[in-house]
This record gives C-alpha cells, structure tokens and sequence, in this order.
C-alpha cells in the first residue's frame, strides 16, 4: 500500500494495443505546458522517469530495453531517476547515478528491479541497498565515494529539476521532446504512444526546417 501515491496505478481494461490513428490528447498522453527545451536539430529526445521501487517501472523495462535495442539513431533517451520526497526514493536515485559513475554493468539496475519486484528484497536503506550490490560485485569503495560526491548530488538535484519541470507525480512516465508526456498505460501501449509522438516531433522538426 505505501507505494501506492508513488506508483501510477493503471486501471483494470482490456489488453488492447492501439492503433496510431486512436491517440488521443488528455487521453494517452499529455500535452507538456509549457513546453521544455528538446533535443537540438532534428534529434528528438526521450526521457524516461522511473523509481527502482515501482513495479509498473520494472514491468515496463523489458519493453524499454527491446525498443532501445532497435531505437532509430535521431532519437536520444535519457534514463531519469523519479525524486519524490521519501529517503528510499532519494536514496535509489543516487544510488543510479552512483553506480553509472563507477561504470558498473548496465544490467546492474535490471538486478536492482529483479531484486525487488521479483525476490521481495525490500533494499530501502543504505545498509541494506550495500548488502546486495556486495553480492553483485560492485566495488564498494567506489560506491560509497560515488554516493557522496559533488556529481551525484548535482545529479540528483537536476533530476528533482527536471521532475518538477515535467510535473511528474508518478511513475512511469516516459516524456517526448519536451512537448509531450506519456503515464498510466500498460508497457506496449506506452511504447506505441512513445513511437506515434516521436514521429509528430520528426514531422513538425521536418516543417520547421
């Protein structure tokens, strides 16, 4: 129940993939007021909101890692650690950008999910997030420095920046050029809403230019 004002609960409908033609403003997706800054040229960026305790997060994440296995080279995405004002959360978000410091493996935040989601491995303290990258082989020393250090507390606060730019009040929440922003649907659907609004960024970047 306590992750419950953190996580977007999503309601109880059939398992439907919608067609592009079937999108809809306030319906799939918002519509960002204002608008943020976006990618430079025509590159269209992507970032993806997302808290190591959220189950929607890890359920999504199967159908983030295909797509980025196949993403078109215009696209640039951007992983963002959610900063609600809990110290599990913030925790979490350092320990994200910590472990990208050190160059730890990329599946290292699969694990992190699994972990959770999957073990029942509450990993919500310091001591007990330590424990279980210990066992992954995670250099400690680095990591606990990592933890500590001006880039990972600058890290942070801009990820608090850009969640309260992005009006972000729950995860996942995938945001598209700064225009738009997409939450509260199954994984596929929300791929699908991603793709159909990258493809309306290309297309007015393509008028503009």
């Amino acid at each position: 129940m306590q992750n419950m004002f953190i996580a977007i609960v999503l309601l109880v409908t059939p398992m439907l993939v919608f067609a592009d033609s079937e999108y809809q403003s306030d319906v799939h997706y918002q519509a960002l007021v204002p608008e943020q800054p976006g990618a430079e040229g025509k590159n269209v960026r992507v970032m993806g909101f997302f808290w190591y305790g959220c189950g929607h997060c890890s359920a999504l994440e199967p159908y983030l890692d295909k797509w980025l296995e196949q993403k078109a080279e215009d696209v640039e995405f951007m992983q963002v650690p959610a900063m609600f004002n809990r110290p599990d959360v913030i925790m979490h978000a350092k320990t994200y950008y910590a472990l990208n410091q050190i160059g730890a493996k990329p599946d290292i935040h699969a694990k992190i999910f699994h972990a959770m989601h999957v073990e029942q491995k509450r990993l919500r303290t310091e001591e007990e997030m330590e424990k279980f990258l210990q066992t992954k082989g995670i250099d400690m020393d680095a990591y606990r420095k990592a933890m500590t250090s001006f880039a990972v507390q600058t890290s942070v606060r801009k990820a608090a920046v850009l969640a309260e730019n992005y009006e972000v009040r729950g995860v996942p929440s995938l945001a598209v050029d700064g225009k738009y922003k997409i939450g509260g649907l199954e994984g596929e659907d929300m791929i699908g809403v991603m793709n159909h609004l990258i493809d309306e960024v290309r297309k007015g970047k393509a008028i503009d230019n």
